[in-house]
């Protein structure tokens, strides 16, 4: 982005998402149709210091807690989930980062602060599912750096990055494929569009395709050491399933107030009173209030975890347990805003009313990895004692 900061830079993160969300709210509508991105969007997040949330404050940033991200986002959420979406890869990605912490997480603070640079997140590719830490993505070492050659889908937020967080394998000593981590700077040459983000829901979120041909990537670009991909996804889990949860949780909780809202000022020929009145609306609506009540509790209460500690002493279980909450809070907000179709009737399926992108929009969360199975069986097994992946076997 060409935008910075203005001054002082906003901290009070709820607030300023509440703000947003309104502005955010008044466009969406127009992006969904178009399927554009909301570029004067992510320009007023940057400008506010919204980017720089989850930089630490010894860095220029906000210093966020996972608390005040998660609010923030659920209420940026209910005006626009797509921007929300796509932010979420840069202020859940860059706190992954600080945890890792190295030169790479200071190029980025400076690069936020400064410069108003936006991260987009790169990890997921044709084939590979939910398993990041097993990217097909070739990392060739050559002097000074790397070539990457691979694939990456879904590379949300593309279209405003300055900086692609991404992942690649890069072979052992052993001969065998060793994840590592990136942070690049865009480049001009070596990363190709293959495909525009076009579909049902998030419509707004610019999750292009990428053809990675020889990129070169500098060894300073590299985040972490070799081969700790996977324990910084272990580390890092609760920040990015807490937020991705909220986002989810954020539309569920504006189509509850839409179908509210409406309820109360609809009136029916055959009635001398609002559809409020109506029993099943009614017991519909306190249905949603209930699911909506349950997934805001296993979320906050993930969020409020002992993290640290779990992560000292079980990492794998940490995980785990961060993936169940996920899908259990996207799953509950996907019944709130099924039911909010229901009471609201066939004007929710029309294009024009708010409910149909919700609908739309929070069916992303029942797709994003890890899925509802592989996160039961991976929470059955290590319940019970059982490896949760296999023991690999060596020939010879």
């Amino acid at each position: 982005m060409t935008v910075t900061q203005d001054a002082p830079a906003r901290t009070d993160f709820v607030a300023l998402a509440e703000e947003l969300a309104e502005r955010f709210g008044g466009r969406a509508a127009e992006h969904d149709a178009a399927g554009s991105f909301p570029h004067e969007n992510v320009a007023e997040l940057v400008s506010s210091g919204y980017t720089a949330m989850t930089v630490p404050r010894e860095h220029g940033g906000g210093g966020a807690e996972l608390e005040e991200l998660c609010r923030a986002q659920e209420t940026l959420a209910t005006g626009c989930a797509s921007t929300a979406f796509a932010v979420n890869m840069h202020v859940h990605g860059i706190a992954m980062i600080a945890g890792i912490g190295g030169p790479a997480a200071e190029r980025a603070y400076r690069a936020i602060v400064d410069d108003g640079a936006v991260i987009a997140g790169g990890f997921s590719e044709p084939g590979v599912g939910g398993n990041w830490w097993h990217p097909t993505t070739k990392a060739e070492p050559v002097e000074g750096g790397y070539l990457l050659n691979g694939r990456k889908g879904f590379f949300t937020g593309f279209p405003a990055a300055d900086l692609l967080f991404l992942s690649a394998a890069r072979t052992d000593d052993r001969g065998l494929p060793e994840p590592v981590g990136f942070l690049v700077p865009k480049p001009e040459r070596g990363v190709s569009v293959t495909a525009e983000w076009d579909a049902a829901g998030m419509r707004a979120t610019g999750s292009h395709s990428l053809l990675l041909d020889d990129l070169f990537v500098a060894d300073a670009h590299m985040v972490g050491q070799p081969g700790a991909l996977p324990l910084m996804f272990m580390q890092g889990v609760h920040w990015a399933w807490c937020s991705f949860a909220s986002v989810f949780l954020g539309i569920a909780r504006g189509a509850l107030e839409t179908v509210v809202r409406e309820q109360r000022g609809r009136t029916l020929h055959v009635l001398d009173r609002t559809v409020a009145h109506l029993p099943g609306v009614q017991f519909r609506v306190a249905e949603m209030r209930t699911r909506l009540a349950a997934a805001e509790a296993h979320l906050y209460q993930s969020v409020r975890a002992d993290h640290d500690r779990a992560i000292a002493e079980d990492p794998l279980g940490h995980y785990i347990e961060m993936s169940v909450m996920k899908n259990s809070v996207c799953r509950l907000a996907h019944e709130v805003v099924s039911l909010a179709m229901q009471v609201q009737g066939g004007s929710a399926l029309m294009s024009a009313h708010p409910l149909q992108r919700a609908y739309r929009d929070v069916v992303a969360g029942l797709l994003v990895p890890p899925n509802s199975d592989v996160t039961a069986e991976w929470a059955g097994k290590h319940a019970l004692g059982v490896p949760v992946f296999a023991e690999p076997r060596w020939e010879g």
